[in-house]
């Protein structure tokens, strides 16, 4: 008996035209077709796959970029609050320094530390004349010198260095005088500082003194108010003109000397 063999099945097309055109037949084995079919699905899939992996890789480098920014953003910031505990340390090191230096020409009263008065806080009248002369005579609240402030006091940010001080611009060789009796416990030259002068005061009071053009006092002189001690100029690094950079530190921190700034240099 003999074995028939297997038909072959064909899947027929018809295309029909829009216009007059004779319709066409398109004949395909059912293989074939199935085979085509097949690579379209697996087509699609490689497409899909590959534009969810596309999304994916996109928003991961988004992500990352963004974590860029941040990482970027504080970087700077430890590199500021570095700056700020070196600047510290070194004031620690400097009051080391002072009451070391100063013992046999001074006398250093160990005081507890208290949180920084105002000027117009301050009850004078209920002081006697002694009492009022000697307060009034060591808190820094005379301007340093006369000219205008180009810069005021800042605290660190992300965008921007701290500005511990205010910057008072004049011209150069403007006589720079004592805020308060004190003594000169710093008579130096620093690369970004130009000619530095630091004065300690009583109650706990620092004063700072960048850019002189010439410093006019020695370490250890003592100073009265209103003496001049300096002439304002641009020395240093970190200068754009002829100014005095001027801080205030009371107990360790620095503090913002415009509360301070009650009284002329003339007068």
């Amino acid at each position: 008996m003999a074995h028939r063999r297997p038909e072959k099945k064909y899947i027929n097309f018809l295309i029909i035209p829009d216009g007059k055109e004779e319709p066409h037949s398109l004949r395909m084995r059912v293989g074939t077709f199935r085979f085509i079919l097949i690579l379209l699905v697996v087509f699609l899939i490689l497409v899909t796959g590959g534009f969810v992996a596309y999304w994916k890789l996109g928003s991961l480098l988004i992500q990352n970029n963004h974590l860029k920014e941040e990482n970027f953003k504080l970087v700077k910031s430890l590199k500021q609050l570095d700056k700020i505990k070196e600047e510290l340390t070194a004031l620690q090191g400097y009051e080391k320094k002072i009451r070391s230096s100063i013992q046999g020409y001074v006398k250093v009263q160990e005081t507890a530390p208290k949180d920084t008065i105002p000027l117009n806080e301050i009850n004078f009248e209920s002081m006697n004349r002694e009492k009022t002369g000697s307060l009034f005579n060591s808190i820094p609240s005379l301007i340093p010198v006369e000219g205008f402030i180009a810069r005021g006091f800042e605290t660190s940010s992300l965008f921007s260095d701290a500005h511990l001080g205010i910057d008072i611009a004049a011209q150069t060789n403007t006589p720079v005088r004592a805020p308060a009796d004190g003594v000169v416990v710093m008579e130096s030259w620093t690369d970004d500082g130009g000619n530095v002068l630091v004065i300690e005061h009583a109650f706990n009071y620092i004063t700072i003194y960048k850019h002189n053009q010439v410093n006019l006092v020695s370490e250890l002189e003592h100073v009265k108010k209103g003496q001049v001690i300096a002439l304002l100029g641009n020395t240093g690094k970190i200068t754009s003109g002829p100014h005095l950079h001027y801080e205030i530190w009371h107990n360790g921190k620095p503090v913002n000397p415009i509360y301070y700034l009650n009284e002329n240099p003339t007068k």
